[in-house]
């Protein structure tokens, strides 16, 4: 039977190396580093995300979705205020294709993300997405769709 320091080990090439007697004969060092709690915040009911490394989307809360009948594909108007979506709007032919990612769900429509930056002046220079937390569901044919203010 071997001891420690006969021990062979695989190293990462392959290749068996002899181990060390014990742990300190490697003299590691604690890192200074400490773990930084991080304290959840409100959770947004929408963020946009504008950047041209990482792609253009709109992403919905999961308690939206839900509110919403958690859809395949979601419509979404706009108004002075805000942007309205649900699963079925009024005077609406257009769907955008919504992508369960968790709760969450997700729009990839670079389009959409420009034309509401455009309407709605949102400023990505210093950020890649902007977020929204005030939420009002609405009563559209015995249907609830979330009306989320850009403006107040």
């Amino acid at each position: 039977m071997m001891n420690n320091a006969e021990e062979m080990v695989a190293n990462e090439q392959g290749r068996e190396t002899e181990a060390a007697d014990s742990y300190s004969g490697y003299n590691f060092k604690p890192v200074t580093s400490k773990q930084a709690s991080k304290i959840a915040g409100i959770p947004s009911a929408i963020s946009i995300v504008n950047t041209a490394n990482h792609g253009k989307r709109i992403t919905l809360s999961g308690g939206l979705v839900e509110t919403i009948g958690s859809p395949e594909a979601v419509q979404i108007a706009v108004n002075e205020e805000g942007i309205v979506v649900g699963a079925e709007l009024p005077n609406n032919e257009t769907y955008f294709t919504l992508k369960q990612i968790g709760r969450k769900g997700v729009v990839y429509s670079s389009e959409l993300v420009e034309e509401l930056t455009s309407l709605f002046n949102l400023d990505f220079n210093d950020r890649s997405s902007v977020s929204f937390y005030d939420v009002t569901y609405l009563t559209v044919d015995d249907a609830e769709v979330a009306f989320v203010p850009f403006r107040k």
